[in-house]
């Protein structure tokens, strides 16, 4: 048969067989240009996340030079891309820093991303703190180089160096505070030990300070104690340290003097420094110093000591007239025993007579301005001195062993009071909290737990109103504590939160429900961008942690608006309510926070209330 007969009878196989086979050719271009087409848009996709990232990238080939870099990483470096096109990237890197980033680059091994902290050298010279993350371009098997990503540490590390200086340094004079000021006294006793040489301490509080706070208000007092600060900070020698302790109450530690005679010297000038009129308000203010000497000795063997003893001779400064400096010596020790012994037994008398009274401070809810909670504080009404403030006893009772007994009495009092609003239906607000002050002493008690529980149940209130604030050093040792009062069902808050140095690790371990900020952080606020910072990061560290957060020592409008600018929502503060009497807590309770109750300074709180003291609260 011949090709033409073979075609003619089986030219429809042939024409199905060249149809099949152009079917297959266009199938697979199609595919091919699909997978071409899927590469490009990946291609443009990738391009674009690279091109268009806010973070800093550049890929590096195996051998450690820069291929490309994208706009960020031009601007963060300082120099074009031409300019880094094929340079080592290590060469960017601070020399300090350098092999710990050349490890980076090799340590590919498991194909994952990794970070490391370091500096980058910018163009002009100025080093740039860095995080920088590792990420290996593996393709198959094989890794041809990495992508590294810096993101830009600069404003974080300024932020956290602000952080720790403002958790050693006094936030409104800018000097040591108790905590600092405890470490350099630290080290200056261990230096006297090695030297031989001495060195003293004096202690200063000042005269007429109060006077001057409650007539020219707080801002006055404020910038007295700045002007009081600089004269202090003009007298020290180099090496010395001046510390601001709280209040009004400043510290000095000087350093290598030569016996006890330098340091009365010092004691006198610094006397006679203060005495000089300051000028407040356009007008001259007159305050003193009381002062107390200590100079260390060998049987000193711990900061707290030598600050005991010019304590203990400051007090007696005082108890002179003022306007002096004392020195330490034993005879001031026998007669500070008796005054402590007098003090003790007063209060013995006034816990068994009744004296102490309950005050309540509202938390208030920024979105409604609605009372959502009260702080319970305790008073003590002395038959001859009048309502006294916590810190004119509560030093005692921790002292004397009494601070158990009187936390209770005002955990009883306090329950039984709310309760009883409760039951009345004066309360509206859910939830509504109960928060109560609890010594750390209790976490050294076994009874503690127990005594909680007995006390809801003997005033049959219910756990989930009562909340119980503590200091931040008492979480690590109390932890076990702190878990059985939380399965009664109270809440836990961290009193004065952000004045400590302890780790947040609780944070992450559930072990607290509130964070309540201390007024430091808020005095500034609104007008001091660290103040800002400072609050804006402890609300996000709530948020993080699911926590809620009360603000407090709210005293104007400027603080309130910088608090709903951030999201912050409970407060507590003159500028709604001083702390009241029952009585008026329902008054506010069925009323609402009236004109009346809102605080203006200088002015007395209506309905009887205490006027704005310096501190609020139990501790």
């Amino acid at each position: 048969m011949d090709l033409g007969q073979w075609a003619a009878q089986n030219g429809t196989l042939v024409v199905a067989g060249a149809a099949l086979l152009g079917l297959i050719l266009i199938i697979s271009l199609v595919a091919t240009l699909r997978t071409k087409s899927a590469r490009r848009l990946a291609q443009e996709r990738h391009t674009s996340l690279f091109d268009n990232n806010t973070a800093a990238v550049a890929t590096v080939d195996t051998k450690g030079a820069i291929e490309r870099v994208n706009a960020a990483f031009v601007e963060l470096s300082g120099y074009d891309e031409a300019q880094l096109q094929g340079i080592a990237f290590a060469s960017l890197i601070a020399p300090d820093d350098r092999q710990r980033v050349l490890e980076s680059l090799r340590d590919d091994s498991e194909h994952r991303p990794h970070s490391v902290e370091s500096r980058l050298v910018h163009k002009d010279g100025l080093e740039v703190e860095l995080e920088i993350t590792s990420v290996p371009i593996v393709i198959g098997d094989r890794t041809f180089g990495t992508y590294q990503m810096a993101r830009d540490l600069t404003q974080q590390r300024e932020l956290e160096r602000e952080l720790e200086s403002r958790a050693l340094h006094d936030h409104l004079t800018g000097l040591a505070n108790r905590s600092l000021f405890a470490d350099r006294i630290r080290h200056a006793l261990q230096r006297v030990r090695r030297s031989g040489h001495q060195v003293a301490l004096l202690y200063m509080d000042l005269d007429r300070f109060k006077l001057v706070n409650d007539n020219a208000g707080h801002a006055a007092g404020d910038a007295l104690l700045c002007e009081v600060a600089a004269r202090l900070r003009n007298f020290v020698r180099e090496g010395d340290t001046v510390a601001r302790l709280g209040g009004d109450e400043f510290a000095i530690l000087l350093e290598d003097v030569a016996d006890a005679e330098e340091a009365e010297t010092a004691a006198k000038r610094v006397v006679d420094l203060i005495n000089e009129p300051f000028k407040v308000s356009g007008k001259a203010a007159y305050v003193g110093a009381s002062v107390g000497v200590a100079v260390s000795t060998p049987d000193i063997e711990s900061p707290e000591q030598l600050v005991r003893r010019a304590d203990k001779a400051m007090y007696e400064a005082k108890r002179r007239g003022g306007y002096r400096y004392v020195p330490y010596t034993r005879d001031i020790d026998t007669g500070e025993i008796r005054l402590g012994d007098h003090l003790e037994s007063e209060l013995r008398r006034g816990l068994a007579a009744g004296e102490l009274a309950v005050r309540y401070q509202p938390v208030v809810d920024l979105a409604g301005t609605q009372i959502v909670g009260v702080e319970a504080l305790v008073r003590w009404n002395h038959p001859v001195h009048g309502l006294l403030p916590p810190s004119s006893f509560i030093p005692v009772a921790e002292n004397a062993g009494l601070i158990i007994q009187l936390d209770r009495w005002v955990l009883e009092h306090s329950c039984r009071d709310i309760r009883r609003l409760l039951r009345q239906g004066v309360i509206q607000s859910r939830p509504f909290t109960l928060s109560v002050n609890l010594s750390s002493k209790h976490f050294e008690d076994e009874g503690l737990v127990d005594a909680v529980f007995g006390i809801l149940t003997a005033e049959q209130f219910a756990a989930e109103y009562l909340q119980l604030e503590i200091k931040e050093d008492v979480v690590a040792r109390g932890s076990e504590k702190i878990a059985r009062l939380k399965s009664l069902g109270v809440t836990i808050a961290i009193d004065d939160f952000g004045m400590g140095d302890e780790p947040l690790g609780y944070l992450r371990d559930a072990m607290v429900d509130v964070l309540k900020v201390d007024r430091t952080f808020v005095m500034s606020l609104g007008g001091d961008r660290i103040s800002t910072a400072v609050i804006r990061t402890i609300l996000s560290l709530a948020e993080m942690h699911d926590l809620q957060v009360v603000i407090e020592g709210i005293e104007d409008p400027v603080q309130i608006e910088a608090l709903r600018k951030m999201g912050g929502r409970l407060v507590q503060g003159f500028y709604f309510v001083a702390p009241v009497e029952l009585d008026e807590l329902e008054h506010l309770l069925t009323r609402g926070l009236a004109p009346a109750f809102i605080y203006q300074p200088g002015r007395r709180q209506g309905g009887g209330q205490e006027a704005p003291p310096e501190t609020v609260g139990r501790g």
